[in-house]
């Protein structure tokens, strides 16, 4: 005898079926995956601030550091206008530029171009722009009997970030130069 066959649907076969569970898991689980969990967004914004902070801490260095160098430029570029009027003083009159040492190195703020502040302008930076600077010149005889060199330390400093930077030339003139 024979009994009658159950009729199989085909969503309960096996093809179907497993291709359908494999789908409703996948939604099931991308459900809870489609977004960032709290730390994760945490972890984020704490690694991107970490960068923006370091970027801005290494253009505040670099840019005080041009500061700083331009600066260097301007104190240089005094230090050689007081060198080339030095050096038109010693062509003028040698006598008269030898008479400004009055012993054994006489100390002048060069701050305006002449011999007639003889100190070493204390703290008096007032050369510029930006008045920031000084200048303080240290000449000195040499040669007996008659004066035949004379050395020339010319010192132009300002103050950065509370110390002071100088830049400093050192020259000998002569009477046959």
């Amino acid at each position: 005898m024979s009994f009658p066959r159950k009729r199989e649907s085909k969503i309960h076969g096996s093809p179907i079926r497993s291709g359908m569970t494999i789908i409703i898991n996948m939604i099931c689980k991308n459900r809870y995956l489609k977004g960032f969990s709290l730390i994760e967004v945490m972890v984020f914004v704490t690694v991107l601030s970490l960068f923006f902070i370091s970027a801005v801490s290494v253009t505040t260095f670099i840019l005080r550091n041009m500061l700083v160098q331009e600066h260097k430029i301007i104190a240089t570029r005094y230090a050689e206008e007081a060198i080339e009027w030095l050096k038109q003083e010693k062509e003028d009159d040698w006598s008269v530029f030898t008479s400004h040492d009055t012993g054994s190195g006489t100390t002048y703020c060069l701050n305006t171009l002449d011999f007639n502040t003889t100190s070493d302008c204390g703290t008096n930076y007032v050369l510029g722009p930006p008045n920031i600077f000084k200048r303080v010149l240290i000449i000195t005889n040499s040669g007996s009997p008659v004066v035949d060199n004379v050395a020339v330390n010319l010192t132009v400093s300002w103050l950065e970030n509370g110390s002071e930077q100088k830049v400093i030339i050192k020259s000998v003139s002569n009477l046959w130069e």
